[in-house]
């Protein structure tokens, strides 16, 4: 079904315009209902404070958010901006209270335009270097529920160590929110492309039952570590969440830079809503926490390929802590490149293909771990992958036993996965500056796998 095109011009729009073309664009889109067929597309190089509130299609057309324009993908930010030092009172030596607004809890701390990440510690004592914060005051975060703060109650208080006034030893502050949740939301016959979703709280996109979705050449970054339980002092927040069950999904060409836990998930479904015909292919993975890939349901159709993932594990996720990082499988070790688990003995339907791979440096985990039963762990089918691991001895964990790097022949002798894999530095054009396109030289280009990572 053919339909309309709108376009969005935050800055220069008019919403006396049409919005029919770039040359007159509306400035909001939030009260344009869309139809199905219809696309809404965001000038390049603009910047909304916000989450991005869908509409959704139906068989009659799918429902398109995209961009237009020359330069940088539009970006949604999740965050409040904490700049300035005046909005700083140092109330102890080196600890400073932020009196500025925010609305919602406070999940991560990104400073410098994403040079770092602050370190969250849970009370005022154990705040003792730069960068180190918490919150201390009402409403603080205990069941993975969202914290309301609304007319009349009091938020909680953020506290940051820092030599000097935060203000001014930073160039920036960004504080990621709870906020709703989500960076973006819709369930059906939606796609989305060409944005950018960033500073979130706790999730990328995330949707219950979801069906009919693309997800093409977005970035997500520095998403999750809203607290999900502070008693047990564990935190979350995935890049692309489907919860309640998914079918024919394609993500594609996507960067997962800086989650918390999971780049992409499918979960809460249990054996009632199975996932299905779902395809993560030809995406980049950096620094994903918990997982580049968490599998946590049986699922059937589903397809891992062609995607890069780099240094699961790192980034924010582990605050300076001494791993392994809290879970709930502490203390076995957290921050593998595929993470398979909560699938109970003989409830694994159908085949998912984990192939074509690059899984390279997991400095705290596996490339793949897998804590199912080995007979559900059989239908899952990986080969043509290529491994590289020198920050870290574990490789595997299948069928109840962890292997190392030195026994990935018996892995692939004892498991019968792999057999048509390698174990080689991919060599990438230059991984110091974030350039993962594969080198003229790379053995896994010579060997079959596709060239499908690019410079950041």
């Amino acid at each position: 079904m053919a339909g309309k095109t709108y376009y969005i011009d935050p800055v220069a729009g008019e919403d006396s315009h049409d919005g029919l073309s770039p040359t007159r664009p509306f400035q909001t889109y939030r009260e344009r209902r869309l139809e199905p067929g219809d696309t809404l597309l965001f000038k390049r190089g603009t910047v909304l404070r916000e989450e991005l509130i869908t509409c959704v299609g139906s068989t009659e057309g799918v429902v398109t958010y995209g961009a237009y324009g020359d330069g940088r993908k539009p970006v949604f930010l999740g965050s409040a901006s904490a700049n300035g030092g005046v909005s700083w009172i140092e109330e102890l030596p080196h600890i400073w209270r932020y009196t500025g607004p925010y609305l919602s809890e406070v999940c991560n701390l990104i400073f410098n335009h994403g040079e770092s990440c602050g370190n969250l510690r849970w009370t005022l004592p154990e705040l003792k270097n730069q960068g180190e914060w918490c919150t201390v005051g009402p409403g603080i975060q205990t069941t993975g529920q969202p914290l309301k703060v609304g007319e009349g109650e009091a938020s909680p208080s953020l506290y940051l160590y820092s030599i000097q006034n935060p203000g001014e030893f930073y160039q920036d502050i960004e504080c990621a929110l709870w906020g709703t949740r989500r960076m973006v939301t819709g369930n059906r016959y939606l796609t989305l492309e060409n944005l950018v979703f960033k500073n979130g709280g706790v999730h990328g996109y995330q949707a219950h039952n979801v069906r009919h979705l693309t997800i093409r050449n977005c970035e997500f970054l520095f998403i999750g570590g809203g607290i999900y339980d502070a008693h047990e002092r564990i935190r979350f927040g995935n890049g692309v969440e489907f919860w309640a069950g998914a079918s024919d999904i394609l993500i594609e060409g996507c960067v997962f830079d800086k989650i918390y836990d999971s780049g992409v998930t499918h979960q809460g479904g249990l054996t009632v809503n199975i996932p299905e015909r779902i395809v993560f292919r030809n995406n980049l993975f950096i620094d994903n926490g918990m997982s580049a890939y968490e599998s946590r349901e049986p699922g059937q159709e589903i397809y891992f390929e062609y995607n890069t993932c780099i240094r699961s594990g790192g980034g924010f996720s582990m605050q300076g802590e001494t791993p392994p990082r809290m879970s709930e499988i502490y203390p076995e070790p957290m921050g593998h490149h595929v993470f398979i688990w909560r699938i109970d003995p003989g409830t694994q339907p159908g085949a998912i293909y984990i192939r074509h791979n690059i899984f390279c440096e997991a400095p705290y985990g596996a490339a793949i771990y897998s804590c199912i039963d080995p007979v559900d762990e059989r239908k899952f089918v990986i080969d043509h992958n290529c491994y590289w691991q020198t920050t870290n001895d574990l490789l595997m964990k299948l069928n109840h036993r962890s292997y190392s790097v030195a026994e990935m022949r018996d892995y692939q002798t004892e498991t019968g996965q792999d057999a048509n894999s390698l174990l080689a530095d991919p060599q990438f054009v230059d991984a110091v500056r974030g350039d993962y396109r594969l080198a003229p030289n790379s053995p896994v280009k010579s060997w079959g796998i596709q060239d499908g990572c690019w410079p950041k």
